[in-house]
């Protein structure tokens, strides 16, 4: 006799990324932990409060360079 199962919603294991602690992220940076902390909760680095910790992703913080970047290089008129 077989067994017939219902697909269940799993994510999949490439739409899952790994939070950075703030040491780690601030090492991404290059700034200290305690401007990436400050930042984040000044909301002028996107981040994730866990509880009482912060966390952040690889991914946001890259978009967030890129986009930093972008908005220094413009033209001056």
């Amino acid at each position: 006799m077989s067994v017939v199962r219902k697909a269940t919603s799993v994510p999949q294991a490439d739409s899952w990324e790994a939070l950075l602690t703030p040491p780690e992220a601030a090492a991404y940076l290059r700034i200290h932990e305690k401007t990436a902390i400050r930042m984040a909760r000044k909301k002028e680095l996107p981040a994730l409060r866990l509880g009482k910790h912060w966390r952040f992703r690889h991914s946001d913080l890259t978009a967030w360079v890129a986009s930093q970047v972008k908005s220094n290089c413009q033209p001056v008129e």
